[in-house]
Formats: C-alpha cells, sequence, structure tokens
C-alpha cells in the first residue's frame, strides 16, 4: 500500500521567539502575507530582562519602541581620565525589553495565521524528502509540525574568539546618581585583572534612576554568579549600595564564533544571534536583527524560501578577526586598544564602524590610532583563513 505523501501544517515554523523570532513574525502579522506561521517558544511568558541599543537619528522607523536617548557617549580607564564623543544628527538609543516584547507580542495577536506555541520545546528536525519541495518535520514534546520551511532562531553555545559576559541592574535611588544625564558610560574604568578586561556601561534613565551593568571580555564565558557579585561591588564604590534594585538582566555574547552551525536539511535557515545577527567586534544586533527579519519576511512574501543573515563582507569580517585576536592576544592591553580607538578614530567614523556602516577612511583611521605591532603579529593567520574562505567560496 502506498503511502499517502505528507501535508504541511504551515508554510513556516519559527523555532524561538527571541528578538528574531518576534520581529520576523511580527513583520510576517503586518504584512498580511497569508502565509501560515508557527512559532514554537519554550517560555509561558517574558519578563523584562532584555536591553538593546544602537545609534540613529532622532525619528526613525523603529522610534515608537524607543523609551530614553542621549546625544552623547563616553569612554574611560582606571585613572577616570574620560573621552566624550557625540555626532551632530545622531543619538545613542534605547529599547526596554518589555516594551519590544509587548508589541511584537500586539502585532503577532492580530493575526489569526500566526499560531504561537508558548511552553513548548522543539526536539527535533526530520527532512520528509530531499527534492527542492521537500517538507519538515518539526517535532516537539507536544507533538509534530510539518513545515515548508523552518527558522531557526535558537540559542547555542558556540565557541567564540572572545566572551562578553555581562550582568545588570536597573536601579532607582533616593538621592540623585553620579552620572551625566547627557551622555551614555559606553566603556568606564576599563581595567583589567586575572579574569580579563572589565568595564562599566551605564544608561542614565533620569536623576535618580539609571541601568548599570558590570561587563568582562574574556577567553571563556564568565558564570553570571561572579559577574553579579562584581557589579555589587562596584556599586558599592559608587555608594550605591543601598539603591533599589527594579530588575537584572545578564547574558554572555560570543564575540567572533569559531565554530561551523550544524548541517540541517533543505528548507531550514538559522538566525538569530546563533546564526550571524551579533556583530563580532562590538556584540551589536538589534538593527542587524530588524534588517534581517524585512528581508526575510520580503522573501517569503514574495514565494521564495527564507534568507539567513548575510554574510559579512571579507573587509569587515577580516578586521574583525584582526582585532578580536589581538585583543585576546594581549588582554592586559585591551583598555589601550579600545582607548586608542576612542582617541584617534573620529566619533562619525567610529560610529560607522561600529554600525556596520564603516567607510575606507574609517578604517585607515581605525589602523593608524592602534599599536602597530600587536595587530601587524596577527595579519598571517588572518591572510591564512581569508585564502581558505576564498577556496570555499
Amino acid at each position: 500500500m502506498t503511502s499517502l505523501p505528507a501535508v504541511a501544517d504551515a508554510d513556516l515554523v519559527i523555532l524561538g521567539a527571541g528578538c528574531a523570532g518576534l520581529s520576523l513574525a511580527a513583520r510576517l502579522a503586518r504584512s498580511q502575507s497569508g502565509l501560515r506561521v508557527d512559532a514554537v517558544e519554550p517560555r509561558t511568558d517574558y519578563e523584562d530582562d532584555r536591553s538593546w541599543c544602537f545609534w540613529r537619528p532622532e525619528r526613525h522607523d523603529l522610534s515608537e519602541l524607543v523609551s530614553h536617548s542621549w546625544a552623547g557617549w563616553r569612554f574611560s580607564g582606571a585613572t577616570g581620565q574620560a573621552l566624550h564623543h557625540r555626532v551632530a544628527g545622531l543619538r545613542y538609543q534605547y529599547v526596554r525589553g518589555s516594551d519590544f516584547y509587548a508589541r511584537a507580542r500586539e502585532r503577532i495577536d492580530s493575526s489569526a495565521r500566526i499560531r504561537t506555541h508558548a511552553g513548548v520545546h522543539a526536539t527535533g528536525l526530520v527532512p520528509l524528502g530531499d527534492g527542492p519541495d521537500a517538507l519538515v518535520r518539526v517535532e516537539t514534546d507536544r507533538g509534530s509540525i510539518i513545515a515548508r520551511h523552518v527558522i531557526d532562531t535558537r540559542p547555542r553555545v558556540m565557541p567564540a574568539a572572545l566572551y562578553q559576559s555581562f550582568s545588570g541592574v536597573e536601579i532607582e535611588s533616593e538621592h540623585p546618581l553620579p552620572f551625566d544625564q547627557r551622555e551614555v558610560g559606553l566603556m568606564d574604568s576599563m581595567a583589567t585583572d586575572d579574569g580579563g578586561m572589565h568595564f562599566r556601561y551605564t544608561l542614565p534613565l533620569g536623576r535618580t534612576r539609571a541601568l548599570v551593568e558590570w561587563t568582562r571580555f574574556s577567553v571563556s564565558p564568565v558564570p553570571l554568579a561572579t559577574l553579579s557579585a562584581e557589579l555589587d561591588t562596584e556599586l558599592g564604590l559608587l555608594g550605591l549600595a543601598g539603591a533599589r534594585v527594579i530588575r537584572r538582566e545578564g547574558g554572555i555574547l560570543p564575540m567572533g564564533t569559531l565554530g561551523a552551525l550544524p548541517e540541517v536539511a533543505r528548507g531550514v535557515v538559522f538566525a538569530g544571534n546563533s546564526g550571524g545577527a551579533l556583530r563580532a567586534a562590538s556584540g551589536y544586533g538589534f538593527l542587524r536583527i530588524q534588517r534581517w527579519a524585512r528581508a526575510c519576511a520580503e522573501s517569503l512574501q514574495r514565494g521564495e524560501p527564507p534568507v539567513g543573515h548575510p554574510a559579512e563582507p571579507w573587509l569587515r569580517r577580516s578586521m574583525d578577526r584582526i582585532f578580536l585576536q589581538a585583543v585576546r592576544a594581549d588582554l592586559e592591553r585591551g583598555p589601550e586598544y579600545f582607548l586608542a580607538l576612542a582617541r584617534g578614530v573620529p566619533a562619525a567614523g567610529l560610529v560607522r564602524f561600529l554600525s556596520d556602516a564603516a567607510r575606507l577612511t574609517d578604517y585607515a583611521r581605525l589602523i593608524a590610532s592602534l599599536p602597530t605591532v600587536p595587530f601587524l603579529r596577527q595579519l598571517a593567520p588572518s591572510r591564512s583563513s581569508a585564502a581558505r574562505d576564498m577556496v570555499r567560496t
């Protein structure tokens, strides 16, 4: 007896409804594309556990999500000497996790063709055939879903050149806080110890409220308990040990991932942080995710397969690799390198570099600002890696 061919339950299954998954699903909901979309997410509820920041003009397509913005930002070392930056027409902008989640879920809930499976864990992907129209069975702990396409945004542990580990608290004080309300402490009090390079990141949210994060760059992830204890020590040094904690956040961002993503069946695409959303040299990813979500939604609306994050241009990929390798090779000089960038690269050029828009002149200023010998040492392995990349393509 011949079995009947499988029939798709959904045009698209999104695994993981975090920033990437929600961004794509919300765009598809607004487009009224008619696609049947299932989002599978282990969480049953969303907490105010994330912050996303970026540089943009004061008004833009995401303005309604921005709760605070600042005209300036600051770098400083352990001695307290500060370098202050600002760019006419640009502001450093803050999106609160709870606001992003609420807007995305509201848009998704308004669409009858997008279903969210909360509290459900995906356990496997099984290809149903090998042709161009082959389907994929998504296995979960609540049953299976047969899909035409799958986008996997789930976080996964991957080896990296460096790890950016951080623990943060939003605090409220009875007295004015010791922070300049006009600017962000982007990398304050940079220093090193046996655990790697560390610094404080500060977003002043009012005269008596701020988000303060303790961040480390290290060759291996730092436990959250260690970071939280160090953050408490830092708050004590600032005279803020008694401030009321409103909420906490934390995470580990791989900078310059070294491992390859697992092989998957036709019709499965990776996205999100583990799929290439994070900028290797900085950890910024929110705007990159929004650009990907727009491109992926447009591809699906044209009847084409979903797309992953675009490959990094060769020059950006090479510069990020060289920079991360140099920092990893001598973490004790990390603060020196970042202060050199802040001092030697004009603010507009540094923002373009951090925002994926660097020009050749920006790269030239970046190279000229950094110590020559440590970075020349990294050119040989970088050239070898570039050659391997060219052979593969």
